[in-house]
């Protein structure tokens, strides 16, 4: 091996390392950042999305929505005018 690739080598290994001690000092603690702002001003944290659905849903929360679009209609329709057919 020649020096230069040598040199190269070990550029390359001693950016990594530096890189590697950067990206280890910043903090993914989401504990220690800074307050959202429905804690700032004493509200409480959002349980629903903007159009009013929640924003975590069950799998039987899930069927239950599947089963009432397929018999009010709504799947038909929007798979026939929203998304154009099948």
């Amino acid at each position: 091996m020649n020096t230069m690739n040598t040199v190269r080598i070990a550029v390359a290994c001693t950016a990594a390392f530096f890189a590697g001690i950067a990206f280890a000092d910043t903090s993914s603690d989401p504990s220690q950042g800074t307050p959202s702002a429905s804690q700032d001003v004493g509200g409480m944290p959002m349980t629903n999305s903007a159009a009013g659905a929640p924003l975590s849903m069950s799998h039987a929360q899930v069927y239950q929505d599947l089963e009432r679009s397929i018999k009010s209609g709504e799947r038909d329709r929007l798979n026939n005018d929203l998304y154009h057919g099948n």
